[in-house]
Protein backbone atom coordinates (compact mmCIF):
# COMPACT_ATOMS: atom_id res chain seq x y z
CA UNK A 1 0.00 0.00 0.00
CA UNK A 2 1.21 3.31 -1.06
CA UNK A 3 0.51 6.67 0.43
CA UNK A 4 0.34 9.30 -2.00
CA UNK A 5 -0.74 13.17 -1.92
CA UNK A 6 -2.79 14.70 -4.89
CA UNK A 7 -2.70 18.12 -5.39
CA UNK A 8 -5.66 19.29 -7.80
CA UNK A 9 -6.48 22.38 -9.12
CA UNK A 10 -9.59 24.27 -8.14
CA UNK A 11 -12.05 26.54 -9.00
CA UNK A 12 -12.21 29.95 -7.55
CA UNK A 13 -15.31 31.22 -6.14
CA UNK A 14 -16.50 32.52 -2.90
CA UNK A 15 -17.15 29.75 0.04
CA UNK A 16 -21.06 30.45 0.66
CA UNK A 17 -21.09 27.14 2.70
CA UNK A 18 -18.83 28.76 5.61
CA UNK A 19 -20.68 28.96 8.86
CA UNK A 20 -18.95 31.32 11.35
CA UNK A 21 -20.84 30.72 14.21
CA UNK A 22 -20.03 26.98 13.97
CA UNK A 23 -16.64 27.55 12.64
CA UNK A 24 -17.61 24.96 9.41
CA UNK A 25 -17.15 24.64 5.81
CA UNK A 26 -18.38 21.99 3.33
CA UNK A 27 -15.55 21.43 0.66
CA UNK A 28 -15.25 18.67 -2.45
CA UNK A 29 -12.23 17.31 -2.31
CA UNK A 30 -12.16 15.50 -5.21
CA UNK A 31 -13.58 14.71 -8.59
CA UNK A 32 -11.67 12.27 -9.72
CA UNK A 33 -10.05 14.42 -12.31
CA UNK A 34 -7.08 13.03 -14.28
CA UNK A 35 -3.22 14.12 -13.03
CA UNK A 36 -0.13 13.37 -14.96
CA UNK A 37 2.49 11.55 -12.96
CA UNK A 38 5.57 10.71 -14.48
CA UNK A 39 5.45 7.79 -17.11
CA UNK A 40 0.93 7.78 -17.05
CA UNK A 41 -2.06 9.63 -15.88
CA UNK A 42 -3.80 9.08 -13.17
CA UNK A 43 -7.41 8.55 -11.78
CA UNK A 44 -9.53 8.39 -9.01
CA UNK A 45 -12.67 6.04 -9.30
CA UNK A 46 -15.38 8.67 -7.66
CA UNK A 47 -18.34 5.69 -6.38
CA UNK A 48 -19.56 5.03 -3.02
CA UNK A 49 -17.84 1.35 -3.68
CA UNK A 50 -14.72 2.94 -4.83
CA UNK A 51 -13.36 5.17 -1.64
CA UNK A 52 -13.39 3.95 1.64
CA UNK A 53 -14.60 6.72 4.03
CA UNK A 54 -13.54 5.25 7.28
CA UNK A 55 -10.30 6.91 7.72
CA UNK A 56 -11.31 10.42 6.37
CA UNK A 57 -14.44 10.83 9.60
CA UNK A 58 -12.46 12.17 11.70
CA UNK A 59 -9.33 12.49 9.90
CA UNK A 60 -6.92 15.88 10.45
CA UNK A 61 -7.25 18.98 8.22
CA UNK A 62 -3.82 19.91 7.81
CA UNK A 63 -2.26 23.38 6.46
CA UNK A 64 -0.54 22.37 2.49
CA UNK A 65 -0.53 18.79 4.05
CA UNK A 66 2.48 19.76 6.51
CA UNK A 67 2.44 17.54 9.37
CA UNK A 68 5.52 18.25 11.04
CA UNK A 69 3.40 19.22 14.32
CA UNK A 70 0.42 20.18 16.11
CA UNK A 71 0.62 23.64 14.43
CA UNK A 72 -0.15 21.76 11.38
CA UNK A 73 -3.42 20.58 12.29
CA UNK A 74 -6.07 23.29 11.36
CA UNK A 75 -9.21 21.52 12.15
CA UNK A 76 -10.92 18.14 11.31
CA UNK A 77 -13.61 16.17 9.25
CA UNK A 78 -16.69 15.73 10.81
CA UNK A 79 -18.23 14.21 8.03
CA UNK A 80 -18.30 12.79 4.27
CA UNK A 81 -19.75 11.30 1.55
CA UNK A 82 -19.29 10.34 -2.11
CA UNK A 83 -21.90 11.24 -4.38
CA UNK A 84 -22.29 12.40 -7.86
CA UNK A 85 -18.77 11.32 -8.96
CA UNK A 86 -17.82 13.84 -6.12
CA UNK A 87 -16.48 13.82 -2.52
CA UNK A 88 -18.08 16.25 -0.52
CA UNK A 89 -16.86 17.06 3.15
CA UNK A 90 -17.83 19.04 6.18
CA UNK A 91 -14.64 20.61 8.07
CA UNK A 92 -14.84 22.29 11.69
CA UNK A 93 -12.09 24.73 12.04
CA UNK A 94 -10.14 24.90 15.46
CA UNK A 95 -9.95 27.92 17.34
CA UNK A 96 -6.43 28.13 16.51
CA UNK A 97 -6.88 28.68 13.11
CA UNK A 98 -8.59 32.10 12.93
CA UNK A 99 -6.00 33.83 10.45
CA UNK A 100 -7.15 31.08 8.57
CA UNK A 101 -10.64 30.63 8.92
CA UNK A 102 -10.95 34.61 8.07
CA UNK A 103 -9.30 34.21 5.11
CA UNK A 104 -11.60 31.48 3.97
CA UNK A 105 -14.94 33.31 4.99
CA UNK A 106 -13.35 35.83 2.77
CA UNK A 107 -12.85 33.72 0.04
CA UNK A 108 -9.42 34.02 -0.43
CA UNK A 109 -8.35 30.57 0.51
CA UNK A 110 -10.47 28.46 -1.62
CA UNK A 111 -8.46 25.18 -2.80
CA UNK A 112 -8.39 21.77 -0.87
CA UNK A 113 -6.20 18.50 -1.64
CA UNK A 114 -6.19 15.21 -0.23
CA UNK A 115 -3.47 12.79 0.49
CA UNK A 116 -4.97 9.03 0.42
CA UNK A 117 -3.92 5.52 -0.09
CA UNK A 118 -4.59 3.24 -2.86
CA UNK A 119 -5.77 -0.39 -2.81
CA UNK A 120 -6.64 -1.55 -6.04
CA UNK A 121 -5.36 -0.30 -9.22
CA UNK A 122 -6.74 -0.53 -12.75
CA UNK A 123 -4.20 -0.45 -15.84
CA UNK A 124 -5.67 1.15 -19.19
CA UNK A 125 -4.69 3.27 -22.33
CA UNK A 126 -6.66 6.35 -22.29
CA UNK A 127 -8.06 8.18 -25.43
CA UNK A 128 -4.56 9.09 -26.94
CA UNK A 129 -2.93 5.57 -26.31
CA UNK A 130 -0.90 6.79 -23.40
CA UNK A 131 -0.92 4.60 -19.97
CA UNK A 132 -3.91 5.62 -17.67
CA UNK A 133 -4.23 4.13 -13.85
CA UNK A 134 -7.31 4.33 -12.12
CA UNK A 135 -7.64 4.22 -8.26
CA UNK A 136 -10.65 1.08 -8.28
CA UNK A 137 -10.28 1.40 -4.13
CA UNK A 138 -8.77 3.75 -2.31
CA UNK A 139 -8.91 5.44 1.37
CA UNK A 140 -8.91 9.61 1.60
CA UNK A 141 -6.75 9.81 4.81
CA UNK A 142 -6.28 13.57 5.52
CA UNK A 143 -7.49 17.03 3.52
CA UNK A 144 -5.21 20.14 3.30
CA UNK A 145 -5.86 23.81 2.32
CA UNK A 146 -3.34 24.63 -0.43
CA UNK A 147 -2.59 27.33 -2.79
CA UNK A 148 -2.26 25.53 -5.91
CA UNK A 149 -4.11 22.27 -5.83
CA UNK A 150 -4.70 20.16 -9.40
CA UNK A 151 -8.17 19.09 -9.58
CA UNK A 152 -10.65 21.66 -10.88
CA UNK A 153 -13.50 20.76 -8.83
CA UNK A 154 -11.31 20.20 -5.35
CA UNK A 155 -12.70 23.89 -3.51
CA UNK A 156 -14.17 25.07 -0.77
CA UNK A 157 -18.68 24.68 -1.64
CA UNK A 158 -20.51 26.87 -2.91
CA UNK A 159 -24.25 27.07 -2.03
CA UNK A 160 -26.96 24.91 -4.83
CA UNK A 161 -27.54 27.18 -8.23
CA UNK A 162 -25.24 30.04 -7.22
CA UNK A 163 -23.61 31.17 -10.33
CA UNK A 164 -19.89 31.21 -10.96
CA UNK A 165 -18.30 34.78 -11.97
CA UNK A 166 -16.99 34.76 -15.74
CA UNK A 167 -13.96 37.12 -15.16
CA UNK A 168 -12.99 38.15 -19.13
CA UNK A 169 -9.52 40.04 -19.32
CA UNK A 170 -9.14 43.35 -20.18
CA UNK A 171 -8.23 44.47 -23.66
CA UNK A 172 -5.00 46.64 -23.91
CA UNK A 173 -6.30 49.68 -25.58
CA UNK A 174 -4.62 49.55 -29.43
CA UNK A 175 -2.07 52.47 -29.89
CA UNK A 176 -2.85 55.14 -32.02
CA UNK A 177 -1.50 54.82 -35.62
CA UNK A 178 1.32 57.70 -36.21
CA UNK A 179 2.07 58.51 -39.81
CA UNK A 180 5.11 59.87 -40.81
CA UNK A 181 3.52 63.40 -41.41
CA UNK A 182 2.57 63.57 -37.72
CA UNK A 183 5.85 62.51 -36.63
CA UNK A 184 7.80 65.44 -38.51
CA UNK A 185 5.53 68.01 -37.51
CA UNK A 186 6.36 67.00 -33.93
CA UNK A 187 10.34 66.75 -34.42
CA UNK A 188 9.89 70.00 -36.20
CA UNK A 189 8.16 71.79 -33.23
CA UNK A 190 10.38 70.16 -30.98
CA UNK A 191 13.30 71.62 -33.11
CA UNK A 192 11.63 75.15 -33.01
CA UNK A 193 11.06 75.02 -28.86
CA UNK A 194 15.01 74.41 -28.79
CA UNK A 195 15.90 77.12 -30.62
CA UNK A 196 17.11 74.88 -33.85
CA UNK A 197 17.52 76.08 -37.01
CA UNK A 198 14.91 74.47 -39.95
CA UNK A 199 17.60 72.54 -41.44
CA UNK A 200 17.93 70.75 -38.70
CA UNK A 201 14.36 69.59 -38.76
Amino acid sequence: MTLDLIERRAASFAPSTFNSEERTVEVIFSTGADVLRPGYTERLAMTPDAVDLSRLVGAHVLDSHRKGSLADVIGVVVSAEVRGGKGYAKIKFSERASTIIADVAAGIIRHVSIGYSVQKWADSTDQNGGRLRTAQKWTPMEISFVPVPADPGATVRTIPNMEDENLTPETPATPATQTRAQTNEAIRSLAVQSGLDAAWA
